[in-house]
């Protein structure tokens, strides 16, 4: 899939364009033009400002010599957080990945945890695993605008893509039996 990112000012929640990178796109495929939301922390730590503003790698590198510094999970989480966000916005998944994963894992995961995350599971495809978080994002009670405008993205994006694949299993049962 391709990503692209869209900033607002002031810039605290971040639009992620997510268009499918595949031949076999529909013309009804509602992600091309979707918009899936993802945010910073709600805490003022190094490079949040810096990520805010798009000023990405600038960001990442204080926020990393910040979560470098820092031990203690209520000054790590929200870095964290930020550090998934920027990697997604930047599509370095293998970074995204890690950062995502260890916000939701410190024991103190949030709402911002499980949506930035479900977001990157999205992007890399893992519709169930984008819903199940988003899920658990939507019993944090905050920021449920955004949680829920991304819950109707991924469970579109999810139906369609089951009925895909029912068409191709079809379309290959209609191959196999019109060879025989």
């Amino acid at each position: 899939m391709k990503t692209a990112i869209k900033t607002f000012s002031p810039a605290v929640v971040a639009m992620l364009l997510i268009m499918p990178n595949t031949s076999q796109a529909s013309t009804f495929d509602v992600t091309a033009g979707s918009q899936l939301m993802v945010k910073t922390s709600v805490a003022d730590v190094n490079g949040v400002r810096e990520i805010e503003s798009g000023n990405w790698e600038q960001g990442i590198r204080k926020s990393k010599a910040a979560l470098a510094r820092n031990s203690a999970i209520s000054l790590r989480k929200p870095l964290l957080d930020n550090l998934c966000a920027a990697n997604l916005a930047i599509s370095n998944m293998e970074q995204a990945n890690q950062y995502c994963n260890d916000a939701v894992n410190t024991g103190k995961a949030s709402v911002i945890s499980y949506n930035n995350r479900a977001v990157m599971h999205y992007v890399m495809g893992n519709f169930e695993a984008s819903l199940e978080d988003l899920d658990k994002a939507s019993s944090h009670g905050r920021f449920q605008s955004m949680v829920a405008g991304n819950l109707k993205i991924v469970k579109q994006q999810n139906t369609l893509s089951k009925n895909d694949d029912l068409m191709m299993v079809q379309y290959s049962s209609l191959l196999a039996t019109t060879t025989r």
